[in-house]
């Protein structure tokens, strides 16, 4: 078989304030022993991996830890979700009436949340990271590896890496599931976008 890359982007598994509809970015809940459960089933369900990486944040690091497991786990701050500033752990709910809420939602690409992250500077945050861990790829020859993040960071990539176009919204990534993106090794070390794309078995559709 040709040699091949492929980088698996698996969302943290839910969390108790996901389920509840707040607002969580760089908050740091942990997941529900409900989804560690369902994590612990899906292991047999999931590709073997040689390398696993992860948000810094409990929810992607638990996550890491059940379906990474004995593998090596590197953890980095480059793949955390936005900052939601001061709308952290917050609900629709609560925020409805603030103007400045409206307008972020209205056009979050160019408004950002008070105390928060703009979206450009959660995009090169991103980037930086999957340039980073590119070369770390690259330098120990990894194959299969595991990336454990957010909801908004594997729509982020996915709108760079996937052989089909979709803008950040199109892309619906449940908790506790993601997608296997496929390179050659050729279209790889040319930076192409990947090859091939699966979805990997979700343990459940939870919005947040």
């Amino acid at each position: 078989m040709d040699r091949h890359v492929a980088v698996t982007l698996f969302r943290h598994g839910v969390t108790k304030a996901n389920l509840e509809r707040k607002y969580v970015g760089w908050s740091d809940p942990p997941i529900t022993y409900e989804a560690r459960r369902t994590l612990k089933v899906l292991q047999s369900d999931i590709p073997s991996f040689d390398f696993c990486v992860s948000s810094d944040l409990t929810r992607c690091r638990q996550t890491a830890a059940i379906l990474g497991r004995g593998v090596r786990h590197m953890e980095t701050e480059a793949f955390r979700e936005m900052n939601f500033g001061q709308w952290e752990l917050k609900t629709y709910t609560d925020l409805c009436q603030d103007e400045a809420y409206q307008n972020w939602l209205s056009d979050p690409f160019s408004n950002r949340p008070p105390d928060g992250e703009w979206f450009a500077d959660m995009e090169n945050r991103v980037m930086n990271g999957w340039t980073s861990l590119k070369k770390t790829i690259n330098d120990q020859a990894h194959q299969e590896m595991l990336l454990v993040t957010h909801g908004g960071v594997i729509r982020l990539l996915l709108t760079k890496l996937a052989d089909e176009e979709k803008n950040f919204w199109q892309w619906q990534i449940p908790h506790g599931s993601g997608m296997r993106l496929c390179w050659t090794y050729r279209d790889w070390k040319e930076g192409s976008r990947c090859t091939s794309l699966r979805v990997v078995p979700s343990t459940g559709n939870e919005n947040g």
